[in-house]
């Protein structure tokens, strides 16, 4: 405070105004490059994702339980099949290829007392954060499994990177990735300082 009132009393009221348009706009620069950087990281981590999710095929106990069956068979095989790629296109290839694979193993789990449906889709995700890491929401990439009627609450994590079937070192490429993932994404723009720099030398003009 006492910086701001000496400034002000250095400077006329004209100056000041000049000054202020002056400190919005650079401030509005900065957000908006910090925002954009943001939003391009985001759509990063999209790209490089691919999930999981499965639909029960209600909420009674019984389809709940046989969902969460349904999920630890396919994780187990899952892991194998991506426990080699480099890439989330890699991930996917391996899961494309064993999709018959991936059904069997479901319908081997429900017994023939639902129906199965498997397969690799595009689809939106709300942000969700999982605890240890959280993801932002945007179109992904998921193998999708529908158990009978799939209106049950769904089960939803992330094969590649591994984060969901038990490799705790599993990360993304871009380190911009891993902080907004896993937390410590800042945006590093002084703007405090950029301000006041500013501030600092339109008062100094005559």
């Amino acid at each position: 405070m006492k910086y701001l009132s000496n400034f002000s009393r250095r400077v006329s009221p004209r100056r000041v105004l000049e000054i202020g348009f002056a400190v919005a706009f650079v401030l509005t620069v900065l957000l908006s490059a910090s925002a954009a950087r943001y939003r391009a990281v985001c759509r990063d981590i999209c790209r490089d994702t691919l999930r999981l999710h499965i639909l029960a095929n209600s909420d009674t106990p019984r389809d709940q339980r046989l969902k969460l069956q349904v999920r630890d068979a396919v994780l187990d095989t899952v892991a194998d099949l991506t426990a080699d790629a480099r890439s989330k296109q890699q991930a996917v290839a391996s899961v494309r290829a064993a999709l018959p694979q991936l059904k069997a193993i479901a319908e081997e789990v429900v017994q023939g007392r639902q129906t199965v449906a498997v397969r690799l889709e595009e689809m939106p995700f709300d942000a969700k954060d999982y605890g240890t890491f959280r993801l932002p929401a945007g179109n992904y990439t998921a193998l999708r499994i529908e158990l009978g009627q799939a209106k049950g609450h769904n089960w939803f994590c992330v094969l590649y990177p591994a984060l969901c079937v038990g490799s705790s070192e599993a990360r993304y490429a871009s380190a911009e990735e891993n902080a907004l993932v896993f937390g410590g994404y800042e945006v590093r723009f002084a703007l405090w300082d950029a301000a006041r720099g500013l501030t600092d030398r339109l008062g100094s003009q005559p």
